[in-house]
């Protein structure tokens, strides 16, 4: 799929950066959050860029991103997530990688992460292929964080 809406500048040259210093066909990552949805339509303003991986290379990416590393990678958990979470500052825009992502289910129990290699689909910026999570997986994901209003402003992007 091509990429249906652009990235703001600073963050499209950081992303450029990403890209080459941990290859997503080598490292296993998507890119999710503002950035991912932008990309597939979803008119939202960027503020960062977040990596979503496993919990091996969530450590690698956070070791090939040494320099920039502000926040080490570390175990993060909140009401609705669990997972392993470290940030990085890259020419002023915040890289925020997020391993082993799993969800709480209403009964409590968390669900298991998500396997990244089978979840994400590519899409085609400026010649760049990059890795992203599908808008309905991206939606249910949000759900489950309790975003509901974020999970509808994607599903009107889908039927649009």
């Amino acid at each position: 799929m091509k990429a249906i809406l652009e990235l703001p500048e600073s963050h499209a040259q950081v992303l450029m950066l990403l890209l080459e210093v941990i290859p997503p066909e080598v490292h296993k990552w998507a890119l999710t959050g503002s950035a991912g949805l932008r990309l597939q339509g979803v008119d939202i303003s960027v503020n960062d860029l977040d990596l979503q991986t496993d919990e091996e290379d969530v450590f690698v990416i956070e070791e090939k991103l040494g320099d920039f590393m502000k926040v080490g990678v570390h175990r993060w958990e909140s009401e609705h997530t669990l997972s392993l979470h470290g940030q990085s500052v890259i020419n002023g825009i915040m890289v925020e990688l997020l391993g082993n992502v799993q969800h709480r289910h209403l009964r409590g129990a968390w669900e298991p992460p998500t396997d990244i290699l089978s979840s994400r689909i590519w899409v085609t910026w400026r010649e760049h292929r990059v890795p992203v999570f599908p808008l309905e997986f991206e939606a249910q994901a949000y759900s489950k964080m309790g975003r509901a209003e974020k999970a509808e402003l994607i599903r009107e992007a889908i039927r649009s």
